[in-house]
């Protein structure tokens, strides 16, 4: 099928770079980006897909591109490289397509449900020679980067423990409907429930962090308040790390409110961060900041922080550079994922199997 209705698919004169929003699934993210790209310098919405009239509707009401209502006309389009937010267990089909069409992707998080479906996504890229960028976004925040150049001056010393929780609510199925029976409750579209959401954000920062791999974890998920569903509303998991540090993330979806805690503690200081009552990150044991404990005050808005992420994938499409988020990094959260899910099951302690990937 082709375009469904005309928009801004073209645009005489108009040299920035044209990336198209693929699927409303996800769509707290998808409403995000459109809403964060749409007056963005360094490139525009050109083309939105969704086989769903409605959602395809409600995207090109928020962006003003052209619509496709078919996969391969979206494949087909002018977009140079395109944004994949359709529900997880779609997204390796939709991402290998645009590859195939030569189109660059950055697939949002997570990329698929489980590592076989990260490979294929990353060898139908590598094999069509476009940029495959993963989409965990904490790293364009500005507290995380901050945190990062503090760990990576060497002051705080080597990594002893990593600590988050980060709690919200559960996401309905749509901005029109409100029920939990949705994409995050259904274990057909999503590889897991409450922990996943968000916890795959820590798995993700503390590997860029620390510059490691899980090796192990131990984990227990449970459904404490919506036991209809039949994936988790609540899970912690303990990892072991190959630096010799250990991590504890905990995630669910039954918080009143968004809480993000972080705590790292290194062998001569470490690093605070809460996000309420105000985000704030306090460092200790690093004197070049000028004082024993040092505040920083640092207000993050997770919308701006999916425009610079595309900033990025925009950099690299046009540049040739290593996306700041790879593929592989999906994959190796992926990896963290399956074990922990394999944990909780068997009650166990489970080794993080990392499967080879092809330069």
């Amino acid at each position: 099928m082709g375009a469904t209705s005309a928009g801004a698919g073209d645009r005489a004169g108009d040299a920035r770079f044209r990336v198209g929003i693929a699927g409303y699934d996800l769509w707290p993210h998808a409403v995000a980006f459109c809403r964060s790209l749409r007056d963005a310098d360094f490139c525009r919405v050109s083309d939105v897909w969704d086989d769903d009239p409605r959602k395809l509707a409600r995207l090109v009401e928020l962006t003003g591109a052209t619509g496709h209502a078919g996969l391969d006309a979206f494949c087909a389009s002018g977009a140079q490289g395109a944004i994949v937010t359709v529900r997880t267990d779609r997204r390796p089909a939709v991402a290998t397509a645009l590859a195939a069409a030569g189109k660059h992707v950055l697939s949002d998080k997570p990329m698929a449900m489980d590592a076989a479906g990260c490979l294929a996504i990353i060898d139908a890229c590598r094999t069509a020679g476009v940029v495959l960028m993963g989409g965990y976004n904490f790293r364009f925040w500005k507290v995380w980067p901050l945190m990062k150049r503090i760990f990576d001056a060497g002051e705080l010393g080597a990594p002893v423990h990593f600590y988050c929780a980060y709690n919200t609510g559960m996401v309905p199925r749509s901005e029109w409907e409100p029920t939990y029976d949705s994409y995050w409750t259904d274990p057909q579209a999503t590889p897991g429930g409450g922990w996943l959401t968000h916890g795959d954000h820590a798995v993700d920062l503390v590997r860029w962090l620390f510059g490691c791999e899980f090796t192990e974890v131990l984990a227990d998920m449970r459904s404490l308040r919506y036991p209809q569903y039949a994936v988790e509303d609540y899970g912690v998991v303990h990892a072991l790390l190959d630096n010799g540090a250990t991590a504890l993330i905990h995630s669910d979806a039954i918080a009143p409110a968004a809480r993000i805690d972080v705590e790292v503690i290194c062998e001569h200081g470490g690093m605070s961060y809460k996000l309420v009552p105000e985000p704030r990150l306090k460092v200790w044991g690093a004197p070049s900041l000028g004082a024993g404990v040092v505040d920083f005050a640092l207000r993050d808005d997770w919308v701006d922080a999916l425009g610079e992420m595309t900033r990025a994938f925009v950099h690299a499409c046009r540049t040739g550079d290593p996306p700041p988020v790879t593929g592989e990094d999906n994959l190796r959260v992926m990896e963290v994922a399956t074990a922990a899910y394999r944990s909780a099951r068997e009650s166990r302690r489970v080794a993080v199997a990392r499967a080879p990937v092809e330069r």
